[in-house]
């Protein structure tokens, strides 16, 4: 087993998941810029870093820092052919699969199989697009995923869908909006004015 490594992947994977639990967008982006390159020539290097290399936490922390390289959508496909590969030979798992295929998916523009992407809408979370959703359960109890139900109730449990805040262009008065998904363009008027704003991906 590759110590040094592991130890590295462990590192990553916390600072990335103190940015996520603080919700500090600056950081979370600054950490996935950093560790994208870093990751690039571990692989470059090494290969997928399997549970054979860094060991089961290792290896689980080289998937989350694949599952937040969204800068590079060509490079998560790589990192997803990988890990299929790594699932083959025991050496990552189906769980891992599936949350980095519907990532993946998604921003290739096609639908998700699993539901692991979820949106806040409307004060709870939903699935974003999703291919024939009457049979994504008996998907996700292939790979060991619980019911997609449940599984948003737990997102929403740990945390409370919130709707977008944005300051008036007119008058400074706050819109609360739910957020677009990739391939959506939503509008939302202002409570004060009447001012209807258009909001976009990224917004």
């Amino acid at each position: 087993m590759d110590e040094a490594l592991r130890a590295d992947l462990l590192r990553r994977a916390e600072a990335d998941q103190v940015a996520r639990r603080a919700l500090d967008a600056a950081a979370m982006a600054a950490a996935d810029e950093e560790n994208l390159s870093w990751l690039r020539q571990v692989i470059t290097d090494a290969g997928w870093p399997g549970r054979s290399l860094v060991g089961l936490d290792g290896a689980q922390a080289a998937w989350l820092l694949a599952q937040h390289a969204d800068r590079d959508p060509v490079f998560q496909r790589l990192c997803l052919n990988l890990l299929t590969a790594a699932v083959q030979q025991g050496e990552a798992t189906l769980v891992q699969q599936a949350y980095l295929t519907d990532r993946v998916l998604l921003h290739e523009g096609k639908p998700q199989e699993y539901g692991t992407q979820a949106i806040a809408r409307d004060g709870r979370f939903q699935p974003r697009k999703l291919r024939d959703p009457a049979h994504v359960d008996q998907r996700r109890a292939a790979v060991g995923l619980g019911s997609l139900t449940a599984y948003l109730a737990s997102m929403a449990e740990q945390h409370a869908p919130e709707p977008m805040r944005i300051p008036c262009p007119a008058c400074q008065a706050t819109i609360e909006a739910w957020p677009p998904d990739s391939d959506e363009t939503r509008t939302a008027a202002c409570p004060q004015c009447g001012r209807v704003i258009t909001i976009r991906p990224g917004d």
